[in-house]
């Protein structure tokens, strides 16, 4: 496994270094540096770390080339084909890493958005308000700046105390006239046909309440092989489908009813008997036993919106309730789950609670990302410069995934007696091999080009003039007012 694992690192750096069109010695010890960093505070201070060997004026040149050079479009638009089919082509050489099926005959994805804060920045074009959670009860969850949609990879957990690691396949802004779900299950969509082993066998998608409105279900109905699990909110309506008019029956006028009893997630009198149900017992990770009681209702469908017909729809609706040892709820409130897709009915109610649990991966990656690979803190001007740093931060992560098994323990003098670098069965964590990523890099070393001297350069002419930045004013979304009538007379 050692040898599987050193061989595909380096592999995948190759790849990487070979997808550099422009600045690409300077761009792969970026990542390097951003792969092994462990005090930097800001982009700028990567240029402190060994394996960067450049200036760090280097960095803003490797992320305004990274679509295009410079001086290619200095009196032209850039054309807006080049950036898709870069983000593309990343996403084809980071899904061919994903590992084969050894368990489950299914491929799980998630999909989430997350905020990058840009409160201080107004030269930076499309800025909006957009969501970010506050621990603060009471604050409106909001800031001012840019929403990224991320997809990912789910890869089997051989254990539950496994550590979270994800495959980051796609990363892209959503623009403020854009909507973030739409977005994301187009990217799921995408990573789907790029690979074709994801062809072959089932492809669970996985979200959280956002991506449980009708235009997502009626999304995941035009794809036959691909299932969605999300999560509902426990003050929802649901519908019973009504049974089709008897033809002896005259038959009344208008369209025939689709939308029969109500199913009211919080008040239990609305539910019918379960088809489905399933009890069992487990241990949390500090060694708890609870129970875990699964109902299932496999037919309900709800309102739909002008985009999209809801009573065409059906999904089945899962509840899940967490009980500890004495028979009292762990939790305040059950959890609702909706499966939606054509194939929704091939996995078990215990495919989809284990499913499910693992979407919370993708909240450790963002907290990973934005903690120890710097994702939020561009700061930079140009709303384009910001986009490639998280397509870097994206390839960084992806090698500290292969790395994953060669890696060791380099824990800190207060570390050692922690239980997670006692037991060495355990796969690293991304922040055990970020620790020891300086030492791999130094084993296999990088196809990065040294550093070659330069003539100093011109800098500015006598006489030119710098112009002021632009000020772009922040996008608020407004609701639009009711159509009013026409009045016929």
């Amino acid at each position: 496994m050692l040898i599987n694992s050193l061989t595909h690192l380096k592999e995948y750096r190759d790849k990487i270094y070979l997808f550099f069109k422009h600045r690409r010695d300077a761009t792969m010890e970026l990542v390097d540096a951003l792969s092994s960093t462990e005090s930097a505070k800001s982009i700028v201070e990567l240029s402190l770390n060994p394996l960067y060997r450049r200036n760090y004026c280097s960095i803003t040149r490797a992320l305004s080339e990274f679509y295009h050079p410079q001086w290619s479009f200095k009196n032209k638009e850039v054309p807006l084909s080049i950036k898709p089919q870069k983000n593309e082509a990343l996403t084809k050489i980071l899904s061919s890493y994903c590992p084969q099926l050894e368990k489950r005959n299914y491929h799980v994805f998630g999909v989430d958005c997350t905020a990058n804060p840009r409160l201080y920045a107004p030269t930076v074009s499309d800025r909006s308000f957009v969501h970010a959670p506050t621990v603060i009860f009471g604050n409106k969850p909001i800031t001012i700046g840019h929403q990224y949609s991320i997809a990912a990879y789910f890869p089997e957990k051989k254990e539950d105390r496994n550590p979270p690691w994800i495959i980051p396949l796609s990363c892209e802004r959503v623009e403020s006239s854009h909507n973030g779900v739409n977005v994301g299950m187009e990217q799921i969509k995408k990573c789907i046909e790029y690979q074709s082993s994801f062809k072959e066998k089932l492809c669970v998608s996985v979200g959280d309440s956002a991506y449980s409105n009708p235009e997502c279900l009626g999304f995941v109905q035009k794809n036959p092989n691909q299932v969605h699990i999300s999560r509902a909110r426990n003050n929802r309506n649901f519908y019973y489908p009504c049974k089709p008019p008897n033809e002896l029956k005259k038959r009344e006028k208008g369209r025939p009813k689709q939308y029969g009893d109500l199913h009211k997630l919080n008040k239990e009198l609305t539910w019918r008997e379960p088809d489905e149900s399933f009890k069992f017992e487990t241990k949390s990770k500090k060694g708890n036993p609870q129970i875990i009681e699964i109902e299932c209702w496999n037919s309900l469908i709800m309102r739909g919106s002008q985009q999209e017909k809801g009573s065409d729809c059906v999904f089945r609706l899962m509840r899940v309730c967490v009980y500890k040892e004495d028979g009292t709820f762990l939790f305040k409130r059950p959890l609702w789950l909706i499966i939606s897709g054509e194939k929704r009915m091939e996995l078990s109610l215990l495919d989809i609670f284990t499913i499910y649990r693992q979407r919370f991966d993708l909240e450790h990656f963002f907290r990973f990302g934005k903690t120890r690979l710097l994702m939020y803190k561009s700061q930079t001007p140009d709303s384009t410069h910001e986009e490639v740093w998280w397509q870097l931060v994206m390839m960084s992560y992806m090698q500290l995934y292969l790395a994953r098994n060669v890696a060791q323990n380099m824990p800190k003098p207060w570390e050692r007696s922690l239980p997670i670098f006692k037991e060495p069965a355990i796969e690293k964590s991304p922040t055990q091999v970020q620790n020891d990523f300086f030492r791999i890099i130094q084993e296999i070393g990088t196809p990065a080009q040294p550093l070659k001297p330069r003539k100093k350069s011109k800098g500015r002419q006598k006489g030119q003039l710098q112009v002021r930045r632009q000020r772009y004013p922040i996008v608020s979304k407004k609701k639009k007012p009711p159509e009013k009538l026409l009045d016929t007379g």
